[in-house]
Parts: C-alpha cells; structure tokens; sequence
C-alpha cells in the first residue's frame, strides 16, 4: 500500500486501481444511490466548490468527501457503503473505512440545514464523479 502525507494526514495513493472496473461500478450502482439521494434535486442548484484534475486526485477527493467531511455526518450509508466497497475491491490496498451504524441513525436538531449541507455534499460527489469519468 502506497501512502502520502497530506496536511498531516496519510491519504491512499490511487494510481494503482482499475479505473475502467471504479468507473463501471459508479455507473452502475453508486451514481444511482447519489440520485436517490438528491431525490429529484438538480446538483445545478449548489455551487460546486470541488474539482480533481486526474483519476486518482478524484478519487482522494471522492474519498476525503465521503468518508472525512464533517458538513454532513448522517451521508446515506447507501452511498457510503457502495463508495467503501468498491474502492476497497478495485484499488489494491486500499483499507477502507468502518461503517458506523449508530451514526447514521442519529436525528438532526437543525435537520433542515443539515439537509441541505447533506443535499450540497451529494452534489458535490456527483460533480468529483462526473470529473473522475470524463478524465483519461
């Protein structure tokens, strides 16, 4: 497994994983749990304040968004999950995360803004996602 230091903290290298087999399975499975999720929300309507230049750079940020962002702690394990599993197999040595339960099922006090960072993030994924596929 190949790391780097980043601000303090390790992030995965992603230059290794198959990216035709991470593309595959975005199409197929983890795009369809983002759209779930925005339920009919164009992403259009959120500023995109996210952009990767390569593969692996979306990737980390795919990554760091997933499973490190703190706008948004009850994401939909849905999308968290599918996200986990398929870097786990399509990236060699790629660890993954522990998928908390508990959190996921915490109520929000501000539920409303915490939609809406939630929806934001979503969107923002889908955006990191969209660069993943058209990037070479």
């Amino acid at each position: 497994m190949i790391c780097s230091l980043v601000g303090l903290v390790l992030t995965y290298d992603f230059t290794d994983c198959n990216f035709a087999k991470i593309e595959e399975e975005y199409q197929n499975v983890i795009f369809l749990a983002l759209k779930e999720y925005m339920n009919g929300i164009k992403s259009t309507q959120f500023n995109h304040t996210v952009y990767c230049g390569d593969r692996p750079s979306c990737l980390t940020e795919i990554e760091r968004l997933t499973f490190k962002s703190s706008q948004c702690l009850s994401l939909a394990k849905k999308i968290v999950t599918a996200t986990n599993a398929t870097l786990n197999s399509h990236c060699p040595g790629h660890s993954g995360i522990q998928i908390n339960n508990t959190q996921a099922m915490k109520k929000r006090k501000k539920r409303e803004v915490t939609t809406n960072k939630c929806l934001k993030q979503v969107s923002n994924l889908i955006e990191l996602w969209r660069y993943f596929s058209r990037s070479q």
